[in-house]
C-alpha cells in the first residue's frame, strides 16, 4: 500500500511544531484564500500536470478546459435500485450527497470548505460551535419549483430530533451523542419516560444561527458534519409528508446541486442541475442520467466503449482483456484507494439456523478460545483473498490494522507505526507454521471442553458480488487446506444484495464473515464504533470474560444493540480501554496513543483480523478527472460532482500517474497551511 500521506503528514508536523498560538474562535475558512496564503491555495489557480496542459488538476473555477466533453452530461448503469429515499436514514447515504446541502463540505483537496453554514466560530473553550447558515437558500421540490421555505437554522434541529428518536431507527443516533443532553434524550424516548428537547444542546439561537453545544472538545468535529445528520430537514414538509416522507423523488424537498427531476424504478434515475444554487458557478455538468441494468457491473465496460456510459469498473474477470488490448489498456487507470476497511470477524451471537452439523454450542466455545481465534488469525492468506479483488497488485490493499494507512498521524508517525501498533503493521500475519501451532493448543483445549470436531462455521457472503463470491470459496478453501477439514468446515451460503447486512452480520447470521468500516469523521476513535456496545458486528461483549451482564434497571448498564441484542451489560473491557483514551481531548499524541493500545488489544485477541482496503482496488475506465473531486474519508461529499468536469474521453494510467503527485504536493502544502495557521480543517 503506498504511504504517501504519511510521509507528507510528518512533513506538517513538523511545521506545526513550529505554529504559533492562535485566537480561539476561528472563522470558517471561505472560497476566498487568506492573503498571506500561498498563491496555489485559491480555489480559482488550476494547477496542470507535467507536459499536459489541457488536463487540469484542480479546476474549481467556471473556465472551460479545453478538452471537456462538448456535452456535460455524466451517464451511468446502476443495478442496485434505491430502496430508502428518507435522507436521515444512512441506507445509501450517498444518495443525496446531490440533492441536499450539509453545514460544511470538503474541496478536492479534502480541506473543509463552507456549503451551507457561511461561517461559524468556536468558543474559547471549544465546547460552543455557532454557524451562520446562509441565507437565501430556497427549498424546491423535485421539479425546481420552490417549496415556499427558505433553509433556516432550525431545520438541523428538526433533523436531530428525528435522528434522535428510536422510533424511527436512523441508526446514526450515536454520532449525535457528543452533544450535551443528546444521549439522555434518546434513552429516555427509548424507555417511555419524559424527554425534554431544551436540554439538548442542538439549539437554533436565530433565524440563521445554529448552535452545537458539546459535553467535551472536539478538534474534529467538523468532520462530523458531513453525514446524514448533517443535513437539514423542513419541518413543515415532514410534517405534511407524514409515513410518506422519502419514499422517493417526489416526496423530498432539494437544497443541493442537482434536483432528482426523473425516477421510474428499475428503469432510470435523472438528477439535473438546480439553477437556483447558490454556488452555480462550480457545477459543470448539467445532468446525470443513470439507467438501470441488472448486469450494470459486466455490461458496463463494452458500454463505454460505445459512448453509452461514461463510467465503467472493469471486473476482475475481463481485466485481462483491457490490459492485453493496447487500445482498451489506454482507457484504464487504478481506482484510487478507498477508505474502508475490511476484516473478517468472529461471532459471538450465532443466529444461524442450526443445520447440517451447525452448532450455536459448539462454535461459541470454539469463538471464544484464543488459540481457535489465532489458528485463523495467521491461517488466512490474505494475498490470496485480496486477489479475487486485484490480480495484479493485490499487496498493495492488504491492511494489518483496522485504522488505515494515511488516516491520521502523532508523534511524527502514520497511525498504523505507532508504538503499539508498529509491530502489527510490520509483521507478516499470514504464518502458516504458526497457525498449526495454535490449531493444535487449540484442539487440545477444545476437546478437553466437549468440543466435536471438525468445527463447522457458517459463512455467508454476498451473491450479487462476483469478488465477494470468489473470496467466501477461496477463503474457505484455503482455511481447510491449511488447518485440515478434520479441524473446521465451513458451509458458505449466497444472499441477495438487498438488505444482505441486515439479514447477515446485523442479526448475528453467521460464524465467520468479512465486514468493513469506513470513518465517519476525523480521528481514529470512529473505527472503534463497530466493536463497542450499540453496534452489531460480532456482539464482543458477549464473549467470556469480557463484559458483565446486567439488567435494564442498573444504571451502569447498556443495551447491545437496539433491534438485534436487547441484553444490557456493564464493564465491557474494550469499552472501557476506549473510554478511556477518547477522554483526552486535548493532546492528540495521549489520544491517539491510547487508542492505537486498544486497537493492538483487539487485533491480538484475534476478535478482528484485519484484510484490506478493498475500495479502491482494480481498474476503472472514467470519463472524469479524479483530483477534481471533492476528496474526503468521511461524509457526503466525495460523492458529489461539484467541481467536476466530464472530459471527451477516459484517463488513462499514465495521466492518472502524472496528476497524482501533483495532487499530492498541492494536499499538503494546504495541510501545512491550515495546520501552522490554526485553521480547523
Amino acid at each position: 500500500m503506498k504511504k504517501w500521506i504519511a510521509l507528507l503528514l510528518v512533513a506538517i508536523m513538523a511545521v506545526s511544531a513550529f505554529a504559533g498560538c492562535t485566537t480561539n474562535e476561528q472563522p470558517a475558512n471561505t472560497d476566498t484564500p487568506a492573503t498571506d496564503a500561498p498563491a496555489t491555495n485559491g480555489d480559482n489557480a488550476p494547477a496542470t500536470t507535467p507536459d499536459n496542459s489541457n488536463v487540469v488538476v484542480n479546476n474549481t473555477g467556471a473556465e472551460r478546459p479545453e478538452n471537456a466533453a462538448a456535452e456535460q452530461v455524466v451517464k451511468l448503469f446502476y443495478s442496485d435500485e434505491i430502496t430508502d429515499w428518507n435522507p436521515l436514514h444512512p441506507s445509501s447515504a450517498g444518495t443525496w450527497a446531490n440533492w441536499i446541502d450539509s453545514l460544511v463540505e470538503y474541496d478536492n483537496y479534502g480541506m473543509c470548505q463552507p456549503c451551507l453554514a457561511e461561517s461559524w466560530t468556536k468558543s474559547e473553550d471549544g465546547l460552543t460551535w455557532t454557524f451562520k447558515i446562509r441565507e437565501g437558500v430556497k427549498w424546491q421540490r423535485y421539479d425546481g419549483s420552490e417549496y415556499g421555505e427558505n433553509v433556516k437554522a432550525e431545520d438541523w434541529v428538526t433533523s436531530a430530533k428525528w435522528i434522535l428518536d428510536p422510533a424511527n431507527t436512523a441508526r446514526t443516533a450515536d454520532l449525535l451523542f457528543d452533544m450535551v443532553g443528546a444521549e439522555d434524550y434518546y434513552m429516555a424516548l427509548e424507555s417511555g419516560t419524559e424527554a425534554n428537547w431544551d436540554n439538548v444542546g442542538i439549539k437554533a439561537i436565530s433565524e440563521y444561527e445554529l448552535q452545537f453545544t458539546l459535553i467535551s472538545p472536539c478538534p474534529w468535529f467538523l468532520s462530523r458534519l458531513t453525514y446524514n445528520w448533517g443535513y437539514p430537514t423542513c419541518a413543515k414538509f415532514l410534517d405534511e409528508m407524514g409515513e410518506s416522507f422519502g419514499t422517493n423523488n417526489d416526496t423530498i424537498l432539494y437544497c443541493g446541486a442537482f434536483l432528482c427531476s426523473q425516477y421510474e424504478p428499475n428503469s432510470y434515475v435523472i438528477s439535473t442541475r438546480n439553477p437556483l444554487y447558490w454556488d452555480i458557478d462550480k457545477i459543470h455538468v448539467e445532468r446525470i442520467e443513470e439507467k438501470y441494468n441488472a448486469e450494470a457491473g459486466t455490461l458496463a465496460p463494452e458500454a463505454l466503449l460505445r459512448g453509452e456510459v461514461t463510467y465503467a469498473d472493469i471486473p476482475t474477470d475481463q481485466l485481462d482483456g483491457w490490459m492485453n488490448d493496447p487500445t482498451k489498456k489506454a482507457l484504464i487507470r487504478p481506482n484510487r484507494p478507498g477508505s474502508y476497511s475490511y476484516f473478517f470477524l468472529v461471532n459471538f451471537m450465532p443466529t444461524y439456523t442450526e443445520r447440517d452439523g451447525l452448532s450455536h454450542e459448539q462454535w461459541l466455545k470454539a469463538a471464544n478460545n484464543l488459540n481457535f481465534r489465532k489458528s485463523l488469525y495467521y491461517g488466512l492468506d490474505r494475498i490470496k483473498g485480496i486477489g479475487c479483488y486485484d490480480p495484479y497488485t493485490p499487496e498493495d490493499y492488504e491492511l494489518r490494522t483496522i485504522t488505515p494507512y494515511n488516516f491520521c498521524a502523532a508523534d511524527g508517525k502514520d497511525y498504523p507505526y505507532l508504538d503499539a501498533l508498529k509491530a502489527i503493521t510490520e509483521t507478516e500475519q499470514f504464518q502458516p507454521e504458526t497457525a498449526i501451532e495454535y490449531r493444535d493448543k487449540a484442539r487440545a483445549e477444545l476437546e478437553a471442553a466437549g468440543v466435536t470436531f471438525p468445527i463447522m462455521a457458517y459463512m455467508p457472503y454476498n451473491s450479487e458480488s462476483t469478488q465477494q463470491t470468489n473470496l467466501a470459496v477461496i477463503v474457505s478453501q484455503q482455511l481447510e487446506e491449511l488447518l485440515g477439514t478434520d479441524y473446521i468446515k465451513f458451509i458458505i451460503e449466497g444472499y441477495p444484495d438487498t438488505d444482505y447486512l441486515s439479514t447477515t452480520r446485523r442479526a448475528g447470521n453467521y460464524s465467520f464473515m468479512m465486514s468493513y468500516w469506513g470513518p465517519d469523521y476525523a480521528d481514529p476513535e470512529t473505527w472503534t464504533d463497530p466493536f463497542n456496545l450499540g453496534q452489531a458486528y460480532n456482539y464482543i461483549w458477549r464473549a467470556d470474560g469480557m463484559a458483565t451482564e446486567t439488567t435494564k434497571e442498573d444504571p451502569d448498564g447498556r443495551m447491545g444493540r437496539s433491534g438485534y441484542d436487547e441484553t444490557y451489560w456493564k464493564d465491557f473491557v474494550y469499552g472501557q480501554k476506549v473510554a478511556e483514551a477518547t477522554a483526552e481531548t486535548v493532546d492528540n499524541s495521549k489520544r491517539y496513543n491510547a487508542l492505537a493500545e486498544a486497537e493492538a488489544w483487539l487485533i491480538d485477541q484475534a476478535f478482528v483480523i484485519p484484510f484490506g482496503v478493498l475500495g479502491g482496488c482494480g481498474y476503472m475506465s472514467s470519463c472524469m478527472n479524479p483530483f477534481e473531486s471533492q476528496y474526503a474519508p468521511f461524509g457526503m461529499s466525495d460523492d458529489r460532482y461539484k467541481y467536476q468536469w466530464v472530459y471527451e474521453k477516459p484517463f488513462s494510467t499514465e495521466q492518472y500517474l502524472e496528476m497524482l503527485p501533483v495532487w499530492e504536493a498541492e494536499r499538503a502544502e494546504r495541510i501545512a497551511y491550515a495546520e501552522a495557521n490554526g485553521i480547523d480543517y
